[in-house]
């Protein structure tokens, strides 16, 4: 039986990470990948951080799981996710009825933290005052020994404050570097777990200055900016270089993304494409017809933003409760405009996940399940290959999958119907309505990097080959094979599969009957907690 060791680079790329190896500038992922395999991770559809870890916990698609995106949406509105929306035991919950002891520690949708034969930090979409820990008050015993545990970034990004972003994820990669390594003294598990997300909140801000080939690449800016985002992964090499010297020899490490990175280009406003081809329609009053003039002579969100950035009041603007910040973006074209009695599509979700107005799932649904909905589904696709780029007329659309080709499950019905690839993913989607008044246009933070669907996979281990490539890994494979490491039968219903090619044992993979759904779903975050995970996610750009 192996202890596994895994460390979550978020939004790790080769592209970036294999140039630095070659030229020795990651001396600890370039000892594992020699020693071990290393491979393309294929993500979620679409490859999105609230998917694809609980897709990674559990071995399941979200159709199984039950979390699809940040929000599960309807009608326009939304409500966040959080662990108790995961409908599936998590590899930490199975590991512990088993006996084995874990310790898990800043992975995205684990708040509120589950109890554990070991101990669990939460992370992403965890509130800043909230019970981050199991047990609460782990980390009480570290008041005097190290700095307090940080859950998010502390400075949003725009253009002009490079210096003191950078720092401030260098900063934050530093605390939990500390904190992984102390709990690793004092809690040697047989399975741990520590993410960084460093990495994916700098990709998206900084990804111009470490690709010439970006539109908005200058060289000038490149020169001072550009090693940050090297810088950073040299931390977390040298952070995993001195956890390596902490484990013991019958230790499988894994180092794995839950999904790429690479260029961003442009942002598309899909509902508006949609209200031109008459898929999404407007009401007809008069307020509404007022603010879609206002809105198409350029009173917008971007350009209102653009406002207050210029102001320096952007950081203020998160201190407006959501309440009063709420009812100043109604001022605006929205969802609260649309005429779902003639409505048939919508967009929401910045990947390009588009949903049908479908009767008995929607608020306000009027497409029938069956034979209407495949009609009005294909009608949508129709229109979206007929999407192009204005000033080159190229095709922005590479592809439209349908959601039932995408995800199977108990929950397969609150998938997207459509999930949108524009431009190989040099084009993402705006997430709520619309950021201005054109289809094809900027993104409104500044950003120049998103999300690809093939993250990074390396592993070294004593059951595990040296030297080789694995080309079909999935993210929803690492459960199971993990499982086999540590000598555990895989769960029936897990849709991933042990990654035998990756292994040098032949040990017969053991399955057993499925285990039951956990906890209660959906509960877990109070109001207020709930209005600062969502006012967090407006400031990374997830939710406009």
């Amino acid at each position: 039986m192996s202890r596994v060791l895994v460390i979550g680079i978020d939004g790790g790329t080769f592209d970036l990470i294999d140039p630095w190896v070659a030229a020795s500038d990651l001396p600890n992922l370039a000892r594992l990948m020699a020693e071990g395999v290393r491979g393309p991770l294929e993500s979620t559809l679409p490859p999105v951080t609230s998917p694809a870890w609980p897709t990674f916990a559990t071995g399941m698609n979200p159709g199984k799981h039950g979390v699809f995106d940040f929000i599960r949406p309807a009608g326009g509105q939304f409500e966040l996710v959080n662990a108790t929306s995961i409908r599936a035991p998590t590899l930490w919950q199975i590991l512990s009825e088993a006996g084995r002891t874990v310790g898990v520690v800043n992975v995205p949708v684990t708040y509120p933290p589950t109890p554990v034969n070991g101990f669990v930090i939460s992370g992403m979409l965890s509130p800043m005052n909230g019970h981050i820990t199991y047990p609460d008050g782990l980390l009480d015993r570290y008041a005097n020994q190290l700095r307090p545990y940080r859950i998010a970034p502390h400075v949003q990004y725009k253009p002009g404050n490079e210096s003191t972003f950078i720092a401030d994820l260098l900063d934050l990669v530093e605390c939990r570097g500390k904190y992984a390594l102390q709990l690793m003294e004092d809690y040697p598990q047989d399975f741990l777990m520590f993410h960084f997300l460093s990495t994916d909140t700098m990709q998206h801000a900084l990804w111009r200055f470490v690709d010439p080939s970006h539109p908005r690449y200058d060289p000038k800016t490149a020169a001072r900016f550009g090693s940050a985002v090297k810088q950073l992964h040299q931390r977390i090499d040298d952070f995993t270089g001195q956890m390596l010297d902490r484990i013991t020899d019958d230790t499988t490490v894994i180092v794995m993304s839950d999904h790429g990175f690479g260029p961003l280009h442009h942002v598309i406003n899909l509902n508006l494409f949609l209200l031109e081809r008459g898929l999404l329609r407007l009401k007809r009053g008069a307020w509404t017809r007022l603010k879609t003039g206002l809105f198409r002579a350029g009173l917008t969100p971007a350009s209102i933003w653009h406002l207050v950035e210029r102001a320096g009041l952007q950081n203020y603007v998160w201190q407006v409760s959501k309440s009063t910040r709420n009812k100043v973006v109604g001022k605006f074209l929205s969802f609260d405009d649309v005429d779902w009695s003639h409505t048939l599509a919508y967009s929401i979700g910045h990947v390009g996940q588009i949903y049908i107005n479908l009767k008995g799932r929607e608020p306000e649904g009027i497409v029938e399940p069956g034979e209407e909905y495949v009609a009005v589904r294909q009608q949508v696709i129709d229109a979206l290959k007929e999407l192009r780029y204005p000033t080159t007329d190229q095709p922005l659309v590479d592809d439209v999958i349908p959601g039932d080709q995408v995800v199977h499950g108990p929950f397969a019905g609150r998938s997207p119907d459509l999930h949108v690839v524009l431009d190989g993913y040099r084009a993402i989607a705006f997430p709520l309505f619309a950021t201005d008044s054109h289809i094809v246009t900027r993104q409104i933070r500044g950003d120049s990097g998103c999300h690809r669907r093939h993250g990074i996979f390396i592993a070294r281990g004593p059951e595990v080959r040296t030297g080789e490539t694995v080309e079909s890994a999935r993210i929803l494979d690492l459960a199971p094979t993990i499982l086999h490491l540590m000598g555990l039968p895989v769960p029936a219903d897990m849709d991933g599969r042990v990654l035998t090619e990756t292994l040098s044992t032949s040990r017969p993979v053991e399955r057993h009957s499925a285990s039951p759904a956990s906890g209660d779903a959906d509960a877990g975050l109070s109001a207020e907690e709930t209005a600062e995970v969502e006012d967090r996610l407006r400031s990374l750009g997830y939710l406009g």
